[in-house]
């Protein structure tokens, strides 16, 4: 008896005659639908569920229609850790207080194994042609180099870090595939699967055996994207890499698609509907990819930092993670620093978009990560006291998520005062949180702290600039303190005034030192747009009123002039704007500079910083 042979899922679907031949039939080969031909593994077997009815009689799963796509398995009885209905008065959350009899089993996970949607086939395939044409444009072997490279620089991914290098030598497996013509398909069904397994750990597990399950042969399309996102940031901070690009537009055209494969493997991973760390630590680094290539005031970037906050809610990491049994401590850790770093990400970009922010502190657990125990507590007074013991810290992308959350925290409260009404209580409320932040600086570890210049800063390239953010940070607090004292924006006082000139003295200094620098978590043009640009707009603006002040209490601008004489330079020399928006127009330097010292303050053209803060293309290149 000839045996049954199973139609493809494509040629099933669409009811046509399928050959049965394999990879891929020759129906689907010829429409150049290769990676939709999948065949089921079990396509004569029919599914039998046995459900149990109000009256306890065991009722079989009814036929399916001939029509009917088949259900997509899973096995997953709960998705998240709160899928609906598990609110504080939900019926769960009561009886949640009552103790189990038993212990639950020793390993968890993050997810349980999925089925395939035909979603996560049809991005599969896209991915798959995605790695193809970027494999026939640049060489694999000097694209991982490259990577290396970049690594060996000091810098790093903030929160993939720890996976960055494993993940560019599980890419080392995909080198025997290049010639195969199919041999891009092949690995990206193999991506696939592994993608929809879950991650197992329980208490004893290591960051060893736990990476080891998205390494190598175990490799995921998280693994292949957060890889990618490594390219794309590396083409930021290596001015050339012979193998790979020479120019501006060669470079640019890298970062485009390696960009474009990481947000494909981002695709294909969220598409299985299995969240999990690693997903989310991906996420993070994704969005970070996007604000450098589209730019912070992108919906792209908006739009990725959103979900990866939605993730972190699904996932349950809103709530105190120390909290969660049998969790190993790496683990504790990694959620904190996650969570800590999407926090500070929120409330900077709502801050610089004037967009409210999406993860607060009165409905979300404050994470911070175990280390410098002096920050655990909101009191200044348990900080100072427990300064003792920091004098070993280094300078690390960890360090500067701690400083970032902290400083955050301090953010979301100001920002609640600005929407707030009752005025007459803000200077106490002020008050307040100054003394806060000036004592989560001096409980900072001495060489943390940048005092003076950073001329005369000796330490090596990436803590020279892991100083800069951390001072910077500091100062924004202090002057979004002193903004919201104002009557109004445009009649600076002498408090906010200093502290833009010392931000603005920074972000200067940064500059014209930035090639004995090492991104340590913020990039340069950030900084320009983020403390650069409002800095210089109070300085401007207490120039203009200087002429309604006693020459008693006027201040020298000698050194604000020099700075933004320097800054402007930089910008009109195109180091952080490669292209203008046509409808800005802005004035040659000397021109601007020269009235300025010539006429009255208030003759003075500040045009240029009221267009340049509005402008939509900060480090960008046209598409090419």
């Amino acid at each position: 008896m000839t045996p049954r042979l199973a139609a493809c899922e494509a040629c099933r679907k669409s009811k046509l005659a399928c050959d049965h031949k394999r990879p891929a039939c020759t129906r689907c080969r010829n429409a150049n639908r290769i990676g939709m031909c999948v065949y089921r593994d079990a396509p004569f077997k029919r599914k039998r569920v046995q459900v149990s009815s109000p009256s306890g009689v065991e009722l079989a799963e009814s036929p399916r229609s001939p029509d009917q796509p088949p259900a997509s398995p899973s096995l997953r009885r709960h998705p998240y850790p709160n899928p609906g209905y598990l609110g504080l008065s939900s019926h769960v959350s009561i009886f949640n207080h009552i103790a189990p009899d038993g212990d639950s089993g020793a390993d968890i996970s993050t997810a349980t194994m999925p089925g395939y949607s035909s979603e996560s086939y049809e991005l599969t395939q896209r991915g798959a042609d995605a790695l193809s044409q970027f494999l026939s444009t640049y060489p694999l072997k000097a694209t991982i180099s490259f990577v290396n490279f970049w690594l060996a620089t000091g810098i790093n991914l903030a929160l993939a870090g720890p996976f960055v290098e494993q993940c560019a030598e599980s890419m080392n497996n995909l080198l025997p595939l290049v010639a195969n013509k199919d041999g891009h398909l092949v690995y990206a069904r193999q991506l696939l699967q592994n993608s929809a397994k879950p991650l197992q750990f329980n208490h004893t597990s290591d960051l060893a055996s736990f990476s080891a399950q998205f390494f190598n042969e175990n490799a995921r399309w998280e693994t292949v994207g957060i890889f990618f996102a490594a390219v794309s940031r590396a083409t930021i901070d290596v001015p050339y890499f012979p193998s790979l690009y020479l120019s501006e537009q060669q470079k640019y055209a890298l970062r485009r698609s390696a960009t474009k494969l990481s947000d494909y493997a981002l695709e294909i991973s969220l598409s299985l509907d299995c969240l999990n760390d690693l997903q989310l630590i991906f996420q993070y680094e994704n969005f970070i990819v996007h604000s450098n290539v589209d730019g912070d005031q992108s919906y792209h970037s908006w739009r990725r930092l959103g979900d990866a906050i939605a993730s972190t809610f699904a996932l349950g990491y809103h709530e105190n993670i120390e909290n969660k049994p049998d969790l190993p401590p790496f683990l504790v850790e990694l959620r904190k620093l996650a969570s800590a770093r999407l926090y500070s990400a929120d409330k900077n970009i709502a801050i610089f978009l004037g967009r409210p922010p999406r993860m607060s502190k009165r409905f979300c657990h404050f994470q911070l990560s175990s280390s410098w125990t002096g920050f655990d507590s909101d009191s200044p007074e348990h900080i100072t006291a427990a300064l003792g013991g920091l004098q070993d810290a280094k300078a690390s992308y960890k360090a500067e998520t701690r400083w970032s959350a902290l400083c955050a925290s301090l953010k979301e409260e100001i920002m609640e005062m600005f929407c707030d009404n009752r005025k007459d209580t803000f200077i106490e409320r002020a008050s307040v949180l100054q003394e806060k932040a000036e004592a989560y600086w001096e409980a900072l570890p001495p060489h943390f702290r940048l005092e003076g210049s950073l001329k005369q800063c000796t330490q090596n390239p990436f803590e020279r600039d892991f100083v800069v953010a951390v001072r910077l940070n500091h100062l924004h607090v202090l002057f979004l303190l002193r903004l919201l004292l104002l009557n109004t924006p445009a009649e600076p006082d002498m408090p906010i005034t200093e502290v833009a000139q010392q931000m603005m003295s920074l972000v200067v200094e940064g500059i014209l030192l930035r090639d004995q620098l090492v991104n340590s978590g913020t990039a340069l043009v950030w900084r320009v747009a983020y403390y650069g640009l409002p800095a210089a707009g109070i300085i401007l603006l207490a120039m203009l009123r200087q002429q309604d002040i006693p020459s008693s209490s006027q201040i020298s601008w000698t050194r604000a002039v020099q700075d933004l004489t320097v800054f402007v330079a930089e910008i009109e020399a195109g180091m952080f704007i490669d292209t203008m928006h046509p409808q800005v127009t802005h004035r040659r330097v000397d021109e601007s500079w020269t009235g300025f010292l010539s006429q009255d303050p208030w003759d003075f053209e500040y045009s240029f910083w009221e267009n340049l803060a509005d402008h939509p293309s900060l480090d960008t290149l046209p598409s090419l």
